[in-house]
């Protein structure tokens, strides 16, 4: 899901940004912009774009650093990942695990145990995977609709997502497999 939060706090801008006659919140947003897109923590979730940014007042300097600190307000635009939300998305890549599913500004991962209600197999060309008994086939470069199931919190050393998928429930898959499932509930009545 995305999300826009807003927050105030104190931002610092080189001193030659700040007297260069540039607008003072073109400049913050250009700082925020570098220090906060495509980061983010498991509380807000990934940072896609700081959106604006409003300097409130006037700087303060602070002992041994240069930068002058302004108290500005600005708005960000999350992707938060949500248990159980219903996401659409492209298969980017099939390893021996399962499938990653690009979401936007992140992958996730549908092993290959929740890909179909069925055995499957790897392709040879390790292009995607093959459903044993149905022979239906997803594979790189295919649109498909997953639900979220597991969203992994931020380690000590890394502040990377792991987000797992399943995609063995009604109405997920590959949009052909959703396709004729419609079809068939609606043929028998």
């Amino acid at each position: 899901m995305y999300v826009v939060y807003e927050f105030e706090e104190w931002v610092g801008v080189d001193p030659d940004a700040y007297y260069s006659g540039e607008d003072v919140n073109k400049a913050v947003l250009k700082v925020l912009r570098e220090s906060l897109e495509s980061t983010g923590s498991t509380e807000y979730g990934i940072f896609v774009a700081v959106l604006d940014a409003e300097v409130l007042g006037d700087g303060i300097l602070l002992h041994d650093d240069p930068k002058i600190y302004l108290p500005t307000r600005y708005r960000v635009l999350a992707f938060k990942p949500l248990n159980l939300e219903v996401v659409r998305g492209k298969v980017v890549d099939a390893r021996e695990q399962g499938i990653f599913v690009n979401l936007g500004p992140i992958d996730g991962l549908v092993y290959r145990t929740q890909i179909m209600d069925e055995r499957v197999e790897l392709l040879p060309d390790r292009s995607g995977f093959r459903g044993v008994d149905s022979g239906r086939i997803v594979s790189i470069d295919d649109v498909v609709r997953a639900r979220i199931v597991q969203v992994g919190k931020e380690t000590r050393g890394a502040r990377i997502f792991r987000i797992g998928l399943t995609m063995r429930q009604p109405y997920l898959g590959k949009e052909d497999w959703i396709k004729e499932q419609v079809e068939k509930e609606l043929a028998e009545g």
